[in-house]
């Protein structure tokens, strides 16, 4: 896989691309990615993300100090903001992570920060460091407490789940909440998961449960015997009666609501003559720039430098999508 390191000298913007930079999709939480890189290849992967991708050609590194400055672009024409770092890969993967929260913290309008991660980067220093930084919440990702099956979801003999449950009771007794963030694979690790819920009760921790689902790109096990929105909830609803603990949160707003949308200052359909600028993420993509946005171009073999016409095919969450005409 190439990697792009992305700096303001590129002329790469950050918003526009699903794979790093910013995304806001109409809420006061905006998603900050800094990294597209994974250590884990995980067998129901949503991104394809990790060592075994069969789609991804390019890996994105955003310059921390440009990232900041953006950033802060839109916390200026948004209300408050709930900062959630995560990624198409792994955020803790990001070399200059508790720089970023540090550089966070200083705007006022940032009132909470969150991150998703593995947890297989976290030490208990590390995560004594991201306390200090100012980090409000980290989303575990932890399908299982079995070493074996561990170890086969997340496609990795590396993961070690001794190592990741000892992290996760560190965070427990730190400043930084906790929040289990299993997803629910039926006909895999149904028991797993009613095991972690426990798990939440003695750590004394949320836990999210998440439903598996299938995308373009994503990674299908098998295995997996898909279920509906529908039994989903009763299967949770069920176990929030056996263990007396919340499972269900989507009624709730909490510290999440709905806020000021950016501009799109590119419609569908627009034509433009641009440069493509890199690579994209997938295999016969590139990237180029137009009115502050980023756009991937699909089926686009120009390489970079070159000016091509393009024609606009989506903007939803400030995310384009264009193909050579």
């Amino acid at each position: 896989m190439n990697i792009k390191k992305i700096d303001k000298q590129s002329g790469i913007p950050l918003i526009g691309n699903i794979a790093f930079g910013i995304v806001d999709r109409g809420s006061s939480c905006i998603q900050i990615r800094p990294i597209s890189l994974c250590n884990m290849s995980c067998i129901f992967c949503s991104t394809d993300a990790g060592p075994k991708t069969t789609t991804h050609k390019t890996g994105y590194i955003v310059d921390p100090d440009y990232l900041i400055q953006e950033v802060n672009k839109v916390v200026e024409i948004k209300e408050e903001v709930h900062a959630n770092i995560d990624s198409v890969g792994e955020p803790a993967s990001y070399e200059h992570l508790t720089y970023l929260i540090q550089e966070l913290k200083k705007n006022k309008k940032i009132y909470f920060i969150s991150m998703q991660s593995n947890g297989t980067y976290f030490t208990k220093e590390k995560i004594d460091e991201l306390e200090k930084a100012g980090l409000n919440r980290i989303h575990l990702s932890i399908h299982s407490t079995d070493p074996e099956q561990c170890k086969e979801l997340f496609g990795s003999q590396e993961y070690d789940i001794n190592q990741i449950l000892e992290v996760a009771r560190h965070i427990s007794k730190s400043k930084i909440e906790l929040m289990l963030a299993p997803v629910l694979l039926p006909n895999i690790n149904e028991e797993e998961v009613e095991k972690l819920v426990e798990l939440s009760k003695e750590l004394n921790c949320k836990i999210g449960i998440q439903k598996y689902e299938e995308y373009k790109f994503s990674r299908k096990p098998k295995k997996v015997k898909k279920e509906n929105y529908y039994k989903f909830y009763k299967r949770l609803e069920a176990w929030e009666k056996k263990h007396e603990v919340k499972l269900i949160y989507k009624h709730e707003r909490g510290e999440i609501y709905k806020g000021r949308s950016l501009e799109k200052p590119i419609e569908i359909g627009e034509r433009i003559n641009t440069t493509i600028l890199s690579d994209g993420w997938n295999e016969g993509q590139g990237i180029a720039a137009y009115k502050g946005r980023s756009i991937t171009v699909k089926d686009c073999k120009a390489q970079e430098g070159d000016k091509i016409n393009l024609k606009v095919l989506e903007n939803k969450s400030n995310i384009y999508l264009a193909k050579r005409v």
